[in-house]
C-alpha cells in the first residue's frame, strides 16, 4: 500500500476553523473501505482510532481526511483490510510560503543562524518535509529547470549542502515567533531564487511550469495538496535601476492579484522594504534604489491585507545581504505583521509610518532658528535609535542634499530635526535614508524602524529669505539709548564696512558688544525682482530701531533679551528694485547680542509656494542707495 499524494512525512498541513483536511490518494491490493487512525505519541487522538475516510477499488484508493485539530506531531496510518501505511509527524498549523530573491533564499552566515524550532517546519526544494534549519533553500535540489537548470547530480548537490557557510535567512526566525504567537506548528515553503526581478517573476509564465518562477511556485504549493496562510516575501533590489523601477508597483500589483487567484483572495501578504547596498554607482543607480523603497513603503496603503517592514537599519555580511543577526531581527518584524494582518492580533500595530512634516516657528523651538517637526503613527514605545538619532535628509529640486541637519532630537512620536539652514530654498523636501548606504538608526520600542521614505513634502514651509547675516556696520557709537538715533544716510553707510556674522540666523554681535557700552546701527539693500507684499519678522536683545525706506516701523527702547526671532513682524508692499533696511540697537550695557531679521512673502497661492514656484528678494549690502 502506497499513499501517492496528499500527505508526506515530516508535513505541516493548513488549519481552518473546522480543523485541517487532507485529501489522500494511493494505490493498494485490496478494496473496500479506507480507515484512519491518528495518534499523538502512544495515545490515539480522539475521534481518530479508526475512522472511515474513503474507498478502495480496482487497485487504487481515495480518502479524505476532515477536521484534523491543531497541534502534532501525529502519527497517521492509513488502512484497506490488513494493508496499512503510515504516515509519521505530521503536524497541524500555519503553512507560509517564503518566495523572492536572495535576502528571502538567505545568503548570511551561517554561523549565526537562528536555532532550529521542533515545530516549525520546511517544505525543502527537491519537495520532503523535515524540521526548518538553515540552509532552508537548495536550488540544486529543485527538480525545476528554472532553479536547477543542469539537474545536478544528488551526490553533488549534497556535497554542496554539507559544504556552505552561508545561508542563514529570514524563514527559521519568522516561523519561530509565530509559534510563539499562535501556538501552532508553522510550515515554510521555499521557493526564492536570488539576482531575480519581477520580470522573472511574471505570473503570466506560469504556463511555462518549472521553467518559470512563477511556474515552479504553483507546482511546489500545489504538490502539498494544502491551501496556504500567508506570502513572505523579499524582493526589489534587481528592480532598483532606471529601466525597471518605472513599473515597479504596477508590477507588485499584478503579482499579488494573481497570488490571490491562485492561493485565496485573501491571502495575506507580508514583504520587506529592501535595505542597505554597498557599490560604486552613479546618482541615477541611487535614486532608482531609494525610488523601488519608497514604492514598496506605499504598497500597504494601496494593497489590502499587505504589510512591510524595513531592513534599511540592519547589519550586512557582505554588500547587500543581511547578516545572520539581522536576519533573526527581521524575521520577528516580519512576524509580528504576519500575527496582525493574517491572526486579526489587534495588539500588534502596523509598522512607524510618517505622517508629516512642518517647520517649526522660532516660537515653538527657540532653540533652534531653523527646526522641522516630523511626526509619525504605530510609534509603539517612543522613537529611539541605535546610537545617535541618524538618517534624515533635507533635498533640494534637484535631490541634491543639502547638508544642513546637525542634530535629530526624538520626542514620543516626532523627531524634532535641527538644521545650519539660513532660509528655506524653494521646493526643499525630506527624506529619510537616502542613497544606497544611509546611516538609518530610528525605530520603535518592537525594534521596527522607520522606512526608507520620501522625498516628502514639508508643510508650513515659508516663502522666506535667509536671515540677514551681511550689514554695513557703523561699529559703536557713544550713548546707550535711541532716543534721538536717527536713520543712518546714504553717505554715512557708503563708508561702513561689511560686517559679516559667523552664526546662521542671527546678526551675532556678542563677541564685538561684550563688555561696553554704547549704541550700533546697521544697513543693508533688500533687493526685489518683481513687485512683492512682505512681512517682514525680526527680534532682538536690546533696545531696537527699524527703518524702511526711510520710515521708522519699528522702536523699542525698552528691548531686552532674549532675542526670539519672528517676534515681531511688519507687513509692506514693495516694489521692484533695491530698497533701504536700516537698524539701531543700544548695546545694553554690553548684555545685548544682536537681532534676527528676515523677509516672508504674503502673496503667493498655496498652491505656488506648495511647487516652489516663486521669487524671493535678497539681500545685498553691496547695494544700498
Amino acid at each position: 500500500m502506497l499513499i501517492t499524494s496528499g500527505i508526506r512525512d515530516g508535513q505541516v498541513l493548513q488549519r481552518t476553523a473546522r480543523g485541517a483536511k487532507a485529501a489522500l490518494a494511493g494505490t493498494c491490493a485490496g478494496s473496500g473501505a479506507v480507515t484512519v487512525a491518528v495518534s499523538a505519541g502512544s495515545a490515539p487522538l480522539r475521534g481518530w482510532k479508526k475512522r472511515a475516510v474513503g474507498r478502495a477499488s480496482a487497485g487504487t484508493f481515495r480518502a479524505v481526511l476532515n477536521g484534523l485539530p491543531s497541534g502534532g506531531p501525529y502519527r497517521v496510518t492509513v488502512s484497506v483490510g490488513t494493508e496499512r501505511v503510515t504516515v509519521r509527524d505530521v503536524f497541524v498549523g500555519d503553512v507560509w510560503i517564503l518566495g523572492g530573491q536572495s535576502n528571502m533564499e538567505g545568503i548570511g552566515n551561517l554561523d549565526r543562524a537562528a536555532r532550529p524550532h521542533r515545530l516549525v517546519r520546511c517544505c525543502y526544494m527537491d519537495g520532503h518535509w523535515g524540521q526548518a534549519k538553515d540552509p532552508l533553500h537548495h536550488l540544486d535540489e529543485s527538480p525545476d529547470l528554472v532553479h536547477n537548470p543542469g539537474q545536478v547530480s544528488a551526490a553533488k548537490a549534497a556535497a554542496t549542502r554539507a559544504s556552505r557557510i552561508k545561508g542563514t535567512g529570514v524563514g527559521v526566525t519568522f516561523g519561530t515567533e509565530l509559534v510563539k504567537r499562535t501556538g501552532v506548528p508553522q510550515g515554510l515553503i521555499c521557493v526564492a531564487h536570488g539576482g531575480t526581478s519581477m520580470t522573472q517573476w511574471d505570473p503570466a509564465k506560469a504556463d511555462q511550469g518549472g521553467a518559470s518562477l512563477y511556474g515552479s511556485m504553483l507546482r511546489s504549493v500545489r504538490a502539498t495538496g494544502q491551501p496556504v496562510a500567508g506570502l513572505a516575501w523579499y524582493q526589489g533590489e534587481s528592480d532598483a535601476n532606471p529601466d525597471a523601477e518605472v513599473r515597479f508597483t504596477e508590477r507588485m500589483q499584478a503579482f499579488v492579484q494573481a497570488v490571490r487567484r491562485d492561493f485565496g483572495a485573501r491571502l495575506p501578504v507580508v514583504m520587506v522594504q529592501i535595505g542597505r547596498h554597498l557599490a560604486a554607482l552613479d546618482e541615477s543607480a541611487h535614486r532608482a534604489w531609494n525610488s523601488i523603497q519608497e514604492q514598496q513603503r506605499l504598497l500597504a496603503a494601496a494593497i489590502g491585507r499587505l504589510a512591510c517592514v524595513s531592513a534599511v537599519d540592519l547589519p550586512l555580511d557582505d554588500g547587500i545581504h543581511i547578516s545572520g543577526e539581522g536576519c533573526q531581527r527581521l524575521g520577528v518584524r516580519l512576524a509580528r505583521q504576519a500575527a496582525r494582518i493574517a491572526h486579526g492580533d489587534r495588539s500588534e500595530a502596523a509598522p512607524p509610518e510618517p505622517v508629516s512634516a512642518r517647520v517649526l516657528s522660532p516660537r515653538e523651538w527657540p532653540i533652534c532658528p531653523r527646526a522641522y517637526e516630523v511626526r509619525f503613527r504605530h510609534v509603539v514605545g517612543g522613537l529611539r535609535a541605535h546610537g545617535e538619532p541618524e538618517g534624515f535628509a533635507l533635498i533640494d529640486d534637484t535631490g541634491r542634499d543639502l547638508q544642513a541637519i546637525y542634530k535629530t532630537v526624538l520626542d514620543g512620536d516626532r523627531a524634532i530635526i535641527e538644521t545650519t539652514l539660513d532660509g528655506t530654498p524653494p521646493r526643499m523636501r525630506l527624506v529619510y535614508a537616502p542613497t544606497r548606504w544611509p546611516r538609518a538608526t530610528l525605530l520603535d520600542g518592537r525594534d521596527l524602524p522607520v522606512p526608507a521614505f520620501g522625498p516628502f513634502a514639508i508643510g508650513g514651509q515659508l516663502p522666506s529669505t535667509p536671515f540677514a547675516t551681511a550689514w554695513r556696520y557703523s561699529g559703536i557709537r557713544p550713548g546707550d539709548a535711541l532716543d534721538g538715533v536717527s536713520q543712518p544716510t546714504v553717505q554715512e553707510i557708503s563708508n561702513w564696512p561689511i560686517h559679516r556674522s559667523g552664526m546662521i540666523g542671527f546678526m551675532d554681535m556678542h563677541p564685538h558688544w561684550s563688555g561696553h557700552a554704547g549704541h550700533a546701527r546697521f544697513s543693508t539693500a533688500l533687493v526685489l525682482d518683481e513687485d512683492m507684499r512682505l512681512t517682514v519678522r525680526f527680534g532682538y536683545d536690546g533696545p531696537f530701531c527699524l527703518w524702511i525706506d526711510g520710515e521708522e516701523v519699528a522702536r523699542d527702547p525698552s528691548g531686552t533679551n532674549p532675542a526670539i526671532p519672528d517676534r515681531h513682524e511688519v507687513e509692506r508692499a514693495m516694489r521692484r528694485g533695491a530698497h533701504r533696511i536700516s537698524v539701531a540697537m543700544a548695546l545694553n550695557g554690553g548684555l545685548a547680542w544682536g537681532f534676527a531679521l528676515r523677509c516672508v512673502r504674503g502673496d503667493l497661492a498655496d498652491a505656488a509656494v506648495a511647487r516652489g514656484d516663486y521669487l524671493l528678494p535678497r539681500f545685498d549690502p553691496e547695494a544700498v542707495t
